[in-house]
Parts: C-alpha cells; structure tokens; sequence
C-alpha cells in the first residue's frame, strides 16, 4: 500500500487520498461540494423511526450515522496543510463515532432504521476552517442530543451509557474547536448560559440533520421535550 493510500474503515477498499487524486476527484477547494453532491444516489424516501424508546434510539442512530460517515469521509479526503497530529485526531475521532453507531445498532436489532443515504454536498473537505465549522456543529449537536434524549429514555438502564457518549463527543466538541481555534472557550451548543451542557428536542435535532441526510424520515412519533 502506498503512504497516501488509507483503507475504509467500514469497506476495506483503498482511497487514494494523494493532494493530484483529490483535485481531481473533487476539483480542488472551490469544487468539493459538487464531488458530493454528484454522489447522491437514490431519491428521498420516508422511513418510520418508530415510536417511544425505538424512536429516541433511532434518532441517536441516525445522527451517529452521519458522524461516522463525515469523519470516515474526512480521513479519506484530508484538508490541505493537515498535520501529523491532525491526522490522528480525525482517525481517533472517526473510530470513536463509528463505535458510537454500532452500539446503537447493535441495541435496536430489528428495530434499527436501514443505512441511510447521506448528502455531505455542503462540507467543503479540502478547506480546513470548512471542515471544523462543520465538525464543531455536529459534536455540539451530539452533546444536545443525547442530553435530550436522556431526559426522555423510559429504559433508565441505557442512560448512564448515553451520558459517557455524551462526555466523550463534548471533548469532540472540545478539540475540534480548539483545532479551529486555538485556546478558543466553550460556545455555541456545548454551553448554555449557566454553564451547563445544551439540550435540545429530538425533532429540533432532526431537522438540524437535514443538510446532511437525503433520505426523509417520519418522526410523527418521535418523543418531544
């Protein structure tokens, strides 16, 4: 395997990830969106996240789908002028969303909703202050959420290991930001006004995926704060 080559996480295919590859597969800074965009596959279609606890979970879920799928992305198209350092943070921080996904599919079984198709068109891969704007969102979001979620979860049981996720992707929080903008405080949804994580309503957390996600979902019965 060549130095610039990094093998999937979840396909085991080789992406070339050399600088001549990436332009031409994604046509430089200005062009990345439309690499993504050109990827969409299937038509939006509704898909029912169920109701009560399924529903919560499934929402987590999804939303972890997507981090995984950014940060599995982000490994294989890295930012021009990346560091070493850099390097690894998005590796441990794509693993780290990847077991976060599959706990939760692993505790839906049949429940769980089918691999969804994702629209990253709006993230600009190559642009490093692109790329941690979009980072920052989503870990905030992921702080929010499941800080949501846990005040809704009738199975108490899973909510201690929902809030060590939530501990883990608020340092994901951290650093992304940091990287961004070194020594830089706690913002945005990570805090609130009392110095308390955010939290945030299932629904209010779906449609804030929305950019990211072509598949539609029902989520009539998706619990509310």
């Amino acid at each position: 395997m060549k130095q610039n080559d990094i093998a999937g996480a979840d396909t085991g295919k080789v992406v070339n990830t050399s600088r001549r590859r990436f332009i031409q597969l994604a046509g430089g800074v200005a062009g990345a969106g439309l690499f993504f965009a050109s990827c969409r596959r299937t038509p939006a279609s509704d898909t029912y996240v169920g109701e009560g606890d399924v529903a919560l979970l499934n929402y987590l879920y999804i939303l972890k789908q997507v981090t995984a799928a950014f940060y599995t992305q982000a490994v294989a198209t890295d930012y021009i002028g990346i560091s070493a350092s850099e390097v690894e943070l998005q590796i441990n921080l794509r693993d780290q969303e990847i077991v976060h996904r599959e706990y939760f599919k692993s505790i839906l079984g049949k429940n769980a909703v089918k691999t969804i198709t994702m629209d990253l068109s709006a993230v600009v891969f190559a642009d490093k202050a692109d790329f941690l704007k979009h980072a920052t969102e989503l870990e905030d979001l992921s702080v929010a959420a499941y800080n949501g979620v846990i005040q809704l979860l009738a199975d108490k049981e899973k909510i201690i290991t929902i809030a060590k996720m939530a501990s883990v992707d608020a340092r994901h929080a951290n650093y992304v930001r940091d990287t961004l903008t070194h020594n830089s405080t706690g913002d945005g949804l990570v805090i609130d006004s009392n110095g308390l994580n955010n939290v945030i309503s299932p629904p209010s957390g779906m449609s804030m995926l929305d950019k990211y996600i072509e598949t539609r979902f029902d989520i009539t019965k998706l619990p509310t704060l």
